[in-house]
């Protein structure tokens, strides 16, 4: 009576043992999966932006440093000296 009661106990703790490793295999495709979508999703809506989120021309960092800045922040950015812009 014990040997067919170890036996059935080893065929259920093969059966569970499986269970895990197909379980494991599963949840890696399905987060696979939901990572290639969110990339995909994110490379797709990654050109938009809104109106809202763009400052006006006067007001961007260009302009600024440009009617601003010192010559060495100038010649930082852009390599350039301020002669060669105007």
């Amino acid at each position: 009576m014990a040997s067919a009661d170890t036996d059935a106990l080893l065929v259920v703790t093969d059966a569970f043992l499986k269970q895990g490793r197909e379980l494991a295999k599963v949840r890696r495709e399905v987060y696979r999966l939901l990572l290639e979508e969110a990339w995909r999703v994110a490379m797709r809506s990654r050109y938009y932006l809104t109106a809202q989120c763009l400052e006006a021309p006067c007001n961007s960092a260009w302009m600024l440093l440009y009617k601003f800045g010192s010559d060495i922040n100038f010649i930082n950015a852009t390599s350039l000296t301020r002669p060669a812009f105007q």
